[in-house]
């Protein structure tokens, strides 16, 4: 009799030890748990700790602004980083969508004015003085630089963007100016002396499809060798930079209707698969995700990116696959910052809210969240 009790004590008390062991893991100070969240890295460890219970997915994020490691960066690279200048330090802010900021001091790019970034490289415009045009490429991370034939004085190109790598031999780089019916391009290859400089009058293009106007909302982007650019009705234009422009130029019939062009503020194209993808912002903070049909001539809604993500800026946008697939997908990342410019904002499809990693924030509106419009987005690579 005395060794069933002291079996049935046994057992009680094994029990309690295992209800104990379960009740500290929820229990744990958020403070702690801040402070583990702020040492984790890749989407796969933010997914790991989110799913250990509800309060450590409800802890908050402790963001710290670092000195970006420049001699060894590697942790960073499953990221995009948005890159943005302090006017009030003049150092370089890149902000990581999961965890902290980093800072850099770039002196090379003093005065200087980022046109686009692709590939881990930027290409840049500026000089010593505000009319000098002089354009090169730069690597942040490494430090290196090609530099490119300066732009003509009288030029005001606007919109830019490059092919690949810039230490390729294919890499082509494409300098835009629009005035409505009016088009400039510029086209030069590294390694040439001069900018190639064509002009294109949209109203002597196509007979079938004639254009009265094309006002380019965001920079061209390249698919398959050609150049695609995106105007404020939703039209698409596209032409052969190896080519001459003019006459290889063509447009997609793909206006939006005139309720949807009246609420728009901004507008962004994107590659996925070699398939272009647009996306509009509303000035009621609803985003719009589109492709075109099979007949090139209608938009088609796209409600879900699958395993893919979207990292939106005025200075270059493209798309990615994610690593854990059921975690932060079908998200669009944006050039706009939480928490006193601590966290970066994301946009959910499925949700049709703006939401911020690490924060209980949700908002069907962009109004009281701070844009930054002169940042881009770069990867290290």
């Amino acid at each position: 009799m005395a060794e069933a009790l002291d079996e049935k004590e046994s057992m009680v008390k094994v029990f309690d030890d295992e209800e104990e062991s379960h009740g500290f893991w929820p229990d744990l100070p958020t403070e702690i748990l801040s402070l583990i969240r702020s040492c984790l890295v890749s989407e796969r460890d933010y997914y790991i700790f989110d799913i250990v219970c509800k309060s450590w997915k409800a802890s908050p994020n402790l963001r710290l602004q670092l000195q970006f490691p420049i001699d060894d960066y590697s942790r960073l690279h499953e990221s995009p980083l948005l890159m943005s200048i302090s006017k009030r330090s003049g150092r370089y802010n890149f902000f990581h969508p999961l965890h902290h900021t980093y800072y850099m001091d770039i002196p090379e790019l003093l005065n200087k004015k980022i046109l686009y970034s692709k590939d881990g490289w930027l290409l840049v415009m500026g000089g010593k003085f505000a009319e000098e045009k002089q354009v090169f490429f730069f690597n942040p991370f490494t430090r290196e630089k090609i530099d490119l034939p300066d732009l003509p004085p009288d030029t005001a190109f606007t919109k830019f963007s490059f092919s690949g790598l810039p230490t390729s031999e294919d890499c082509v780089v494409v300098g835009i100016m629009n005035l409505l019916s009016l088009m400039e391009i510029a086209v030069i290859k590294p390694g040439e002396d001069d900018w190639e400089i064509e002009g294109v009058d949209f109203r002597e293009t196509d007979e079938n499809y004639p254009v009265k106007k094309f006002c380019i909302s965001s920079n061209p982007i390249f698919v398959d060798n050609y150049c695609y650019c995106l105007d404020v009705d939703g039209k698409v234009a596209v032409f052969d930079p190896h080519d001459d422009c003019e006459n290889s130029l063509e447009f997609y019939g793909m206006r939006l209707s005139r309720r949807q062009r009246d609420s728009l503020i901004q507008s962004f194209m994107v590659e996925s698969d070699g398939e272009l993808i647009a996306i509009f912002l509303s000035i009621y903070g609803r985003i719009y995700v589109l492709k075109p049909d099979a007949s090139k001539r209608n938009w088609v809604n796209v409600e879900d990116l699958g395993d893919k993500v979207i990292y939106l800026s005025n200075g270059g946008s493209w798309v990615e696959k994610t690593r854990v697939s059921c975690s932060n997908n079908n998200r669009i990342y944006l050039p706009m910052l939480y928490d006193n410019n601590k966290a970066v904002i994301f946009y959910d499809l499925k949700t049709q809210r703006y939401h911020c990693n690490g924060y209980d924030f949700s908002s069907t509106s962009f109004y009281h969240i701070k844009q930054m419009f002169h940042s881009v987005w770069i990867k290290p690579i």
